[in-house]
Order: structure tokens, then C-alpha cells, then sequence
């Protein structure tokens, strides 16, 4: 220790203790510095001293600290003070059952009151543009208000308004897009046009959505089309980003194995030759050289380490507190501030996050449309009114067919094989088309039951089925299909 040949050997009274901690043990200190060659693009043996730490740079026992200050007693006196002083909290402890809490942003108009009145107001204004040939909406008017007392109970209001907010711009900038998710169980949603899904008709359970025991808030994944999704997310910065509120999620992009084998191959010097045979070879060799062990050696102690972080597909996070009370964050070239952790580790600080998607079809239904208006045809056509859609022939001929090429979800192979086997020709058959190709239900043998039975032309299927999945799965032919079936 220089202090004694310090001038600040004469005042103490200032002096704490402050160690630089940036790796727990030698090892941790090769791989630093291998990362350090790795990310400077040189060999190791050219790495500069200034672009690493020091190896001192480790967290010294409580033992070796009181050892090394033995002499300064004050010097520690005013660590521990200084210390008493600071306070860091991870708990993010809330006052749910489990503890949970949810840091989104929690208000989205200037109270929980006015939020809930927005809301109400919003889905009762709605309800004959949704449903223009009922008089009598007793039946709806008593799935709304279950709803909407579950949402105010458990707080998503503003979740709701937030989305319904996003989506009115969406509609006044002429964007077309597409609401999915376990929120199209919600008639809330449809009415404030998140969804085109009518859970009525289609008899959804609003319980696999919200229920007392769901904790964490809705999840909506909202497409659009990629010539659109920018100005949305440039409207929801500008709207909460003056307050710092709003920022994107990231995810962690690691090193594999065999990554690190040809990184690692560059930084010991190897030569091309030899760092591209390494980065194929399916086994390790029989008589490594002393480098080849040493790279084995950190390869296998690196693997899995992140390497950069990225941006999620579509993840925003709106939070209450400015986004800075939970992580720093970077300006990627995207021009948006990015948190520092992915999506699971925002769920346990409580950020859930909103999902702002593209998907390259939807432009051209934007194309399509501006296409039949210029023809003067169809001047008034409200693309979210799908009724007419399901009743078209010509699109039931096309799904019987699997003729859906371009089309979102139901392009590929294997669905478009499925959907000739089933002769889809309705909504009901397309939604449990694409609930039987899942891997679950495909490999238990019960997508294969469900297009036997559907095939058929007598209901053998019953003969065989209790009577109470029966009752409850009539539509899939006593076939478990959905979660709302195993709930």
C-alpha cells in the first residue's frame, strides 16, 4: 500500500475503502481477456494491457480487506459508515399472493377511476357497430360486465387503453392490422377493436385470459405490416417518451461452442486452415497441441456466455417510473433506448411487455385495398367487419383447396396438406386446424383422431367418448384440441 507515501496520509478523515471488482478469480480473468481479443479483433499476444482489467480486479475476502486497512482503522470506520448509508433493493416485493408486481405503467388517463370510466364508455359505444343485428344486448351486456369487473380488479385498464390508443392511430393513419393472443378470448377487446374475434360467437373462455389467479397482465401480440410498424412504435416513443418511460426489450445473443471455436482460434493464432477444420470437426482430436488443448479448455468454460445483446422481435416495455429505475440503457442503431435484460427478466422486476410485430402479408392487404377503391369498387369497405369474409365461397373454396399461399399461418405444407384433409371450409375448422398441427396434439396421435372423426360420415366417435366430453367438446368431436378444453 503507497498511503504512507501519500499526501493523503494526512487526511484519513476523507479515505474509504473502494475496490474495483470485475472478475471473481484467475480463470474469470483469462476468459476476460480472451473476450477482450475476441471483441478487439487481435491475437493475444498483441492484446494492450489498458483494454483489460487488472487481475487484482477480483473480490477480496472480508479477512484479506481487514488485513490490508489493519493499520487505518478510520479508513474503515468511514466504509462501513458510508455503507450504512446505501440501500439496493432487487426484490420488486409487491402485495399480490405471490408477490408479484407490476411496474407497467398503471394509469392511462390521470386516475384508475377515469381509466375505468374511459374504458366502460369505449366498449359500450362499440357494441352495434360489433353487433348491428342484435336489439337486445342483455346476453353481451352480462359478458361485458364480467369482464370488465375482472380487468378493474385486477388492475389492467390501462393495459386495454394503452393497446385501444395504439390501434386508433393505427386506424386513422389507414395501417391494417391484426390483434392475436390469449386477449381474443376477451369481448372487451373485440368491441375496442383489438381483435376482429367475436368470443361470443365462438363461444372463447374469458377465464384462460384473466382469471383471480393470472397475475401478470393480458397478452396481445398486434401485427402489422412492415411498411407500418415503425410509425407505431415512433407514436407510442413520442407519446411516453418524454417522461422516459418506454424502451425496448433486449435478448441475449451467446456463444456456442462452436463459435467459440473458431473465435478462439483467431486469438491464439492459428491459421485459417487449421480454425476452419476445428470449427467443423464433429470430435475432439486425439493428440491436441498445446493451443488446441487450451482452446477445448475455454470453449468448454465459455460456452453459453453472452456475447452481444439484441433487440426482441417486437417487445416494448411502458413502465410507471422512467424505464432508468430498472436498467440503464443503449441507443442501437434501431434509434430507441434499449433495456439491458430480455423479457424474463423483466417479468420478475414486474415489465410485461407489449408486442409491436410485422408481418410482411399485411401490407399487401393495404395494397389490395387501396387497389378495389381506386377501382370504385367496394369505396366503403371495412376490412376489421369480417362476418361477410366467413361466409364468402370463393375463400371457402380456396381453404377446401389449400390454396393459401401468402396467406399468415396457414401457408405452410403441412397446414395447407391438413387443411385439404379436414375439407375446412369455416372459421371453426381453420381454428382447430391450427390448434391439431401443434406439436403437442400431433405427436399424442390426436390429430390424427380428430381428422378421422371429422371424416366421418356417423358418430361412432361418441360410442367411445365419456358422456361428459361429449357435452364439453362437442366441436372437436370429444378430441382435447384447445387449453380451454384441458382447463
Amino acid at each position: 500500500m503507497t498511503l504512507p507515501f501519500s499526501s493523503w496520509k494526512n487526511h484519513l478523515g476523507h479515505l474509504v475503502l473502494l475496490q474495483t471488482v470485475t472478475v471473481n478469480s484467475k480463470r474469470g480473468f483469462n476468459i476476460h481477456r480472451l473476450l477482450r481479443a475476441i471483441d478487439k479483433n487481435v491475437l493475444l499476444s498483441q492484446l494492450d494491457p489498458n483494454e483489460c482489467c487488472s487481475p487484482q480486479n477480483i473480490m477480496f475476502s472480508q479477512e484479506d480487506l481487514l488485513k490490508r486497512v489493519e493499520e487505518y482503522p478510520l479508513i474503515l470506520q468511514n466504509s462501513e459508515k458510508l455503507l450504512k448509508q446505501c440501500e439496493i433493493d432487487f426484490s420488486y416485493k409487491g402485495s399480490q399472493k405471490s408477490g408479484a408486481v407490476n411496474q407497467n405503467k398503471s394509469m392511462f388517463t390521470s386516475s384508475k377511476a377515469e381509466d375505468s370510466a374511459k374504458l366502460r364508455a369505449l366498449c359500450y359505444g362499440r357494441m352495434s357497430y360489433r353487433y348491428p343485428e342484435l336489439k337486445d344486448h342483455e346476453a353481451n351486456r352480462a359478458r361485458l360486465e364480467k369482464e370488465l369487473s375482472m380487468i378493474q380488479k385486477q388492475g389492467f385498464e390501462s393495459y386495454f387503453l394503452i393497446n385501444w390508443d395504439m390501434l386508433r392511430f393505427a386506424r386513422e393513419q389507414g395501417f391494417f392490422y391484426v390483434g392475436r393472443g390469449s386477449g381474443a378470448n376477451s369481448i372487451v377487446a373485440y368491441l375496442l377493436q383489438i381483435t376482429d374475434v367475436d368470443p361470443v360467437e365462438l363461444d372463447l373462455y374469458f377465464e384462460r385470459f384473466i382469471n383471480p389467479y393470472r397475475e401478470n397482465p393480458p397478452d396481445f401480440d398486434i401485427d402489422f405490416s412492415w411498411k407500418d410498424r415503425d410509425s407505431i412504435i415512433d407514436y407510442l416513443f413520442e407519446k411516453y417518451g418524454k417522461k422516459g418511460q418506454i424502451a425496448l426489450v433486449a435478448t441475449y445473443n451467446s456463444f456456442s461452442y462452436k463459435s467459440l471455436m473458431r473465435e478462439l482460434g483467431k486469438v491464439f493464432g492459428l491459421p485459417k486452415s487449421e480454425v476452419d477444420a476445428l470449427a467443423s470437426e464433429k470430435a475432439k482430436q486425439s493428440a491436441p497441441d498445446q493451443y488446441v488443448k487450451l482452446i477445448y479448455k475455454y470453449a468448454e468454460y465459455m460456452d453459453g456466455i453472452p456475447n452481444h445483446l439484441s433487440i426482441h422481435a417486437g417487445g416494448i416495455l411502458i413502465s410507471e417510473k422512467p424505464i432508468h429505475y430498472f436498467s440503464a440503457t443503449n441507443m442501437p442503431p434501431k434509434g430507441y433506448p434499449l433495456v439491458q435484460f430480455d423479457m424474463v427478466h423483466a417479468e420478475d422486476v414486474g415489465l410485461y411487455k407489449f408486442d409491436i410485430l410485422s408481418q410482411r402479408g399485411l401490407g399487401k392487404v393495404k395494397d389490395s385495398l387501396e387497389m378495389l377503391r381506386a377501382s370504385g369498387r367496394e369505396k366503403d369497405l371495412d376490412i376489421h367487419a369480417t362476418s361477410r369474409f366467413f361466409e364468402d365461397e370463393k375463400i371457402k373454396e380456396l381453404l377446401r383447396n389449400g390454396d393459401t399461399m401468402g396467406c399468415f399461418y396457414v401457408e405452410s405444407p403441412a397446414m395447407r396438406m391438413l387443411l385439404k384433409k379436414l375439407k375446412a371450409d369455416n372459421y371453426l375448422a381453420l381454428v382447430a386446424a391450427s390448434s391439431i398441427i401443434r406439436p403437442g396434439v400431433a405427436r399424442s396421435g390426436m390429430m390424427r383422431e380428430y381428422i378421422l372423426r371429422s371424416q366421418s360420415d356417423f358418430e361412432e366417435w361418441r360410442t367411445k367418448t365419456p358422456k361428459i366430453m361429449q357435452d364439453l367438446m362437442e366441436e372437436t368431436y370429444g378430441v382435447m384440441v384447445y387449453q380451454e378444453d384441458v382447463i
